[in-house]
């Protein structure tokens, strides 16, 4: 009996020393990337640029910063295309994207052009402008892509110009027209580096250049180009959303409501990355 006894105080014993052992071999779950992300809980961030005038200067301070604080001087930008805030129209809330648009590519760079030049003439890569203002020249690439160049040519010289490639697409000429644009102006080795933009790429991810196409894209530019500078607009649930990033803020959702006595877009939340659909179908159902 005596022995049964010590035999089960000796268990005991170690299932207690057991018990205070930190846990070995236990896997410990972790959230994926493409787990949904979380909101802001007091959000801040830039306001909401309610015109083209608002656009250009809150673009061009965002691009400046990112250029001379960040030493970013590859950058992706991205502007919105309602026809109605570039035309008389009252009416016309029109997604971002060039897909869907009637007349396609060609007919946004109508729109996107101008507004861009405008936006090359407010960045900042130098304070000796003597009063004046950069000069800015397009060349048309592909016609039918809608594509064209645009040089922004600073007073103080060649060595603070600035490019703009607008609306590239995942074609494989466009990707040997970044390279060129690289090796010849804004990563020339042995020179001061310049300030090169992507606007408004037909790209959103790797996924969107296909199986074959993903992991060099992802390499050459993806990874390479951050986004500065972006202002996306679409319908989520019958609210109209615009999605903002202008750095160094986070991504911020701005929710217009669509009844009479919403007179103006709130800031629902922001984002560390850009969201995704999920991520944002989730902050308007939280907040209905």
């Amino acid at each position: 009996m005596t022995a049964c006894i010590r035999i089960l105080l000796l268990v005991i014993l170690l299932l207690h020393l057991a018990l205070q052992q930190p846990s070995v071999g236990i896997p410990v779950l972790a959230f994926s990337s493409s787990s949904p992300q979380q909101p802001q809980r007091r959000p801040q961030a830039v306001a909401l640029p309610s015109s083209p005038d608002d656009i250009v200067k809150q673009a061009a301070s965002a691009i400046t910063r990112a250029f001379a604080e960040g030493n970013i001087n590859k950058q992706t930008i991205r502007l919105p295309l309602s026809e109605s805030m570039y035309s008389a129209k009252e009416e016309g809330f029109v997604a971002d994207r060039a897909i869907g648009w009637q007349g396609g590519p060609k007919e946004t760079i109508r729109y996107l052009s101008p507004l861009v030049s405008s936006v090359l003439k407010g960045v900042r890569t130098s304070d000796n402008t003597a009063g004046l203002v950069a000069k800015v020249s397009e060349q048309i690439l592909l016609d039918f892509d809608g594509s064209t160049l645009q040089t922004a040519e600073h007073p103080a010289g060649a060595l603070y110009d600035v490019q703009a490639l607008l609306q590239p697409n995942t074609d494989g000429y466009y990707l040997k027209t970044i390279a060129a644009i690289e090796e010849q102006f804004s990563d020339t080795e042995g020179k001061t580096k310049r300030l090169f933009l992507l606007v408004n790429p037909a790209w959103r991810d790797r996924s969107s250049w296909g199986f074959f196409g993903g992991a060099k894209a992802q390499e050459l530019i993806l990874d390479r180009y951050a986004t500065t500078y972006a202002l996306d607009q679409f319908v989520v649930r019958g609210e109209k959303v615009s999605l903002l990033k202008s750095w160094p803020d986070d991504w911020a959702v701005y929710v217009s409501r669509n009844d009479a006595s919403a007179d103006k877009a709130c800031l629902v939340t922001t984002f560390k990355n850009r969201p995704e659909y999920k991520d944002i179908d989730a902050v308007i159902l939280a907040n209905r």
